[in-house]
């Protein structure tokens, strides 16, 4: 660098948007948007950034795939490290830049999502990873001839091809353990027939609301994106190690998932379905029972006092 040019000690940036999925925690958040096609959701252009958003999807519809840059918002670690332990690698640390690790120096992010439709100022999408209300960085097409590695190494007949830049790239690499972490954390996914009895309630035209499907289109679906959730085991480390005995949860659409995995023969099994809106209903009525009961015994000490 030019000793005249100034470092740039900051950098800020203003959301064009922010992702609408179903993914509100993150519990079975997908680590990589290549865990299931069904993980649908939106991204609108904001009136903040443009005064007719709408003009600036125009011809992306023409595109298959785009890269979604994103700020990892909820990270909650003021510091990073520069050893992580992926959640596959079974506590073996790694360094950070090799890894996808949200929690980075800065906590940007990067997915490839396939492009369904635009509807004038918003892009509805397919197979995302992100969580809902995630500020959007950035969007960009996927073109192949671009984003698809090229053997750099093409002998002079190759160079002279005409169809050269399309020759498969034969010099890419990558570790042995991305590969192994892949194949060997698999896990058979089972459903209770109470189970699949209560995935068949739901649907996008269910007359409850509550059963009402906004992203999934089918009780066929809902029942595939649960599978392909749990089938690539969500929990972190710490769950797997220290909460192998507990129930798990998470949130599929408008769906509240209760399972158990079992670690000895690498199985998940979903034991309930249900509205995620009665799911809370029911922890707000345990908590006011709860503060019933303690307010009870505080009124019974004071009567004895």
């Amino acid at each position: 660098m030019d000793n005249d040019e100034k470092k740039i000690e900051s950098v800020v940036f203003k959301p064009i948007g922010y992702a609408s999925t179903w993914f509100k925690f993150k519990n079975a958040t997908p680590r990589q948007p290549s865990v299931s096609a069904l993980t649908r959701g939106s991204i609108k252009i904001s009136t903040e950034v443009f005064s007719q958003p709408q003009h600036s999807l125009k011809n992306l519809a023409e595109f298959s795939h785009v890269w979604i840059i994103f700020l990892f918002h909820k990270n909650g670690r003021p510091f990073t490290k520069t050893m992580v332990a992926p959640p596959r690698l079974g506590g073996a640390r790694v360094g950070l830049f090799s890894t996808r690790s949200p929690h980075r120096p800065n906590p940007i992010g990067l997915t490839l999502a396939k492009l369904e439709k635009v509807e004038g100022d918003t892009i509805h999408l397919c197979g995302l990873d992100l969580l809902d209300g995630t500020p959007i960085i950035d969007i960009k097409p996927y073109i192949t001839s671009y984003d698809h590695p090229q053997d750099i190494e093409k002998n002079d007949s190759d160079e002279s091809h005409p169809d050269s830049a399309s020759v498969p790239p034969t010099t890419i690499s990558n570790p042995e353990w991305i590969t192994l972490g892949s194949s060997e954390k698999t896990l058979n996914v089972a459903f209770t027939q109470d189970a699949l009895s209560q995935i068949r309630q739901f649907s996008p035209d269910a007359e409850d609301p509550a059963y009402r499907l906004s992203f999934l289109k089918s009780p066929e679906e809902a029942q595939k994106a649960i599978e392909d959730i749990l089938r690539e085991d969500p929990r972190s480390i710490y769950r797997k190690m220290k909460g192998q005995d507990l129930l798990y949860f998470c949130v599929v659409d408008c769906m509240h998932v209760t399972t158990w995995f079992d670690e000895v023969i690498k199985k998940c099994e979903v034991l309930r379905v249900m509205p995620y809106s009665a799911r809370q209903a029911m922890i707000e009525a345990n908590k006011k029972q709860q503060w019933d009961n303690n307010l009870a015994k505080i009124e019974d000490k004071m009567k004895v006092m």
